[in-house]
């Protein structure tokens, strides 16, 4: 305790001074800087870290469930108990309820046949006779009548929901997609959003689609029976967390944010997914709440990232056009400790250097010695600011780990020194743009 007053002290008197200088410095470049910084960085607990990750994990935290309420009270104490006002932004949102059942039964075919559910695939009990629609495009439907009939189509590129939109559009009752060779065809989804329009939709193996395929140019028409029963969307309601850091000093009125979102997939302990990138976020609000800044600090921790992106497209929208202009950084931390994934990645939404990304790569030089280049990536809880005009950023170790979504996903997979990494990069980079600002062009 007592090194943590010497650092206040040290750097009120800091913040003080650096409040005579302009705005506009593009870094400060000191060794009085450079040893509060590094006395700031060694405050970082991992201990700390791994008890909100042990705290978190004990049961998966599904958006709109009671887990997930406990998780964010579990939040909202040890946030209080550093001395923050934690506010509760609840919204509500609408979770899809996979189908407690489903099957394929055709006719004249030979053997099991093993399909899968998406997420988003709607109830249905219809039958019809199957057709084969290539690659379920417009150009595909020009050639054959699927009306009334079930599409059997081959996976390429284009995305589920709009191969299932084109087959409804055209008249069919049913889709089967069959996926390229060896792929595995569970856990997908048909998108962010359920459709009205959307039709029962199965996933085949590459093995039971070309099976069916062959079945159906034998010549004789073939009927299939599609069945998904029990699926369906309910209304529930969620809530994100905001803790805030209130500028010592009024250098400038800007806002730097740090965000993860602490919900789970179904079965999932997530603790990669995302009780990793929550757990230091929760470290880092401990360790900026003594420190002196020129800047407004929000920690967020949103909620129904899994089901939608919800909660941070719900703070976004409650956001003042005052506040969007101010906040002038988003950093993002969603799966930052997996020893299973690959190298630690920046992504940013198209994939260009801003504001985060700078501050990043120049805080990982100092700490690791290399910069980090950009990357593109678009599936987390940074696109929401990005689309404001926000700068934000993903910060992610990718490609993910096998085992992303699964009930594997547990607190032993972790690595200690990924998840201080990640923390002392955010920590070193929300640090030095809280006192200067402006990252250099």
């Amino acid at each position: 305790m007592a090194r943590k007053r010497m650092l206040f002290s040290f750097l009120l008197l800091f913040s003080i001074l650096l409040t005579a200088c302009s705005a506009k410095t593009s870094g400060v470049d000191s060794p009085e800087f450079d040893q509060a910084q590094s006395e700031f960085i060694e405050e970082l607990n991992i201990e700390n870290i791994y008890a909100s990750l042990n705290e978190l994990t004990k049961n998966p935290r599904v958006a709109g469930t009671s887990s997930e309420m406990r998780a964010a009270a579990f939040l909202t104490v040890q946030l209080k108990a550093e001395g923050y006002e934690v506010a509760v932004q609840p919204f509500d949102f609408e979770r899809y309820v996979i189908p407690e059942s489903h099957g394929l039964i055709v006719e004249g075919f030979a053997g099991p046949l093993s399909p899968a559910p998406f997420q988003y695939s709607v109830d249905g009990n219809v039958d019809g006779q199957l057709v084969d629609a290539g690659y379920g495009l417009k150009k595909d439907y020009k050639k054959i009548d699927v009306k009334g009939k079930i599409a059997l189509v081959a996976v390429d590129k284009t995305a589920f929901s709009e191969l299932v939109l084109l087959a409804s559009e055209v008249g069919a009752k049913a889709i089967l997609l069959y996926f390229p060779d060896e792929l595995e065809i569970d856990k997908w989804t048909l998108g962010k959003e359920h459709f009205k329009e959307f039709i029962p939709a199965l996933a085949l193996t590459y093995d039971d689609g070309a099976k069916l395929i062959e079945l159906v140019k034998n010549g004789s028409p073939v009927n299939a029976a599609v069945k998904i029963k029990g699926a369906r969307i309910d209304k529930v309601a969620s809530q994100n967390l905001i803790a805030t850091k209130h500028p010592t000093s009024e250098l400038n009125d800007d806002i730097i944010l740090i965000g993860a979102h602490y919900d789970s997939v179904d079965e999932a302990p997530g603790a990669s997914d995302n009780a990793s990138g929550t757990a230091v976020v929760l470290e880092l609000a401990r360790m900026f709440k003594s420190v002196p800044t020129s800047k407004e600090i929000r920690f967020l921790f949103f909620g129904a990232e899994e089901e939608g992106l919800h909660g941070s497209e719900k703070y976004v929208s409650a956001l003042t056009k005052d506040e969007i202009k101010r906040s002038a950084a988003m950093f993002n931390l969603d799966m930052v400790g997996s020893a299973d994934a690959g190298d630690l990645a920046i992504q940013t939404i198209d994939g260009a250097d801003n504001t985060v990304t700078k501050a990043a790569s120049k805080a990982n030089e100092a700490l690791n010695g290399d910069p980090i280049e950009t990357d593109f990536g678009d599936r987390s809880d940074h696109t929401p600011f990005h689309n404001a005009g926000i700068d934000a950023a993903l910060f992610i170790y990718d490609p993910v780990e096998e085992w992303y979504h699964t009930p594997e996903d547990t607190i032993e997979k972790l690595s200690k020194d990924r998840l201080v990494n990640v923390a002392k990069i955010v920590g070193t980079s929300v640090f030095e743009l809280t006192f200067s600002g402006i990252i250099e062009e």
